[in-house]
């Protein structure tokens, strides 16, 4: 997004935020489904990351967004480990 400027930086932060939203939303989501602890900080990772982006942080607001899938990926195994012991997967 460094690259852009005027109506286009503006258009490409607006969808960044609405994009943000959704998914802590479904982050949320899962959290509320599981209750893992993975997803209530890749939640409150990617909430970071939308404020970041409101204040044109941009390489600051990637770094959180990794470190939310990374926390939703650990999550994600830990559960795909459950159904393999169970012989589900």
């Amino acid at each position: 997004m460094a690259e852009l400027s005027g109506e286009e930086l503006a258009g490409a932060c607006k969808i960044t935020s609405f994009f943000l939203e959704a998914l802590e939303g479904e982050i949320n989501l899962a959290y509320n489904v599981l209750g893992s602890k993975d997803f209530e900080a890749a939640a409150a990772k990617v909430r970071a990351a939308a404020d970041k982006i409101h204040y044109n942080q941009y390489e600051e607001a990637m770094r959180l967004v990794s470190e939310a899938i990374s926390n939703v990926a650990s999550s994600g195994q830990s559960a795909m480990q459950t159904l393999k012991s169970n012989n589900l997967l």
